[in-house]
């Protein structure tokens, strides 16, 4: 005689819960805060202050201040459309945009100080530190490509394991 044990409770294997549209937007509303202050405040800030100090910028404040405002929609729109097939085209934009970012600050990574009064120049470069921050995007592209494949070739496939039961 062999013993039965109680039939397994909980919901089947494959279900998911996706949290709803307004859940979603409420989620990803409250990501939008602190990613605008992180993107574009503070970096406007402080090249702002550097500038009205008479201090040379790096970079223009409205290529900072654009490129924040689209990595900050990018990623909004990609948490809120995670459990669409449109996740892994914005996953791949928001890499792009971010190794445009990049790029752009790659060109001149080389910032030249001037000491007023004392004719010297300090020039600090910092190529090799963007290059290393480029291969995080770059994962993200790849990941991105990835996901979208997979979502094209098995749709919801993913779902299970981004909302288990």
């Amino acid at each position: 005689m062999t013993a039965v044990g109680p039939a397994p409770s909980g919901p089947p294997v494959g279900t998911y819960r996706v949290p709803s549209l307004g859940w979603r937007i409420l989620g990803g509303a409250l990501r939008l805060i602190p990613l605008v202050v992180i993107l574009v405040g503070v970096p406007v800030a402080v090249l702002t202050f550097l500038q009205s100090h008479g201090i040379a910028l790096p970079l223009p404040i409205t290529t900072v201040e654009y490129a924040g405002i689209a990595l900050t929609i990018l990623i909004v729109a990609r948490y809120i459309l995670k459990p669409t097939a449109a996740f892994g085209p914005l996953s791949i934009a928001s890499a792009a945009v971010t190794i445009v970012y990049l790029y752009v600050i790659l060109l001149d990574a080389t910032y030249h100080l001037g000491i007023p009064g004392a004719g010297v120049t300090v020039s600090i470069g910092y190529g090799n530190l963007i290059l290393l921050l480029l291969i995080v995007p770059a994962l993200a592209l790849g990941a991105g490509a990835v996901t979208l494949i997979e979502d094209v070739s098995a749709p919801k496939e993913r779902l299970p394991f981004d909302y288990p039961p």
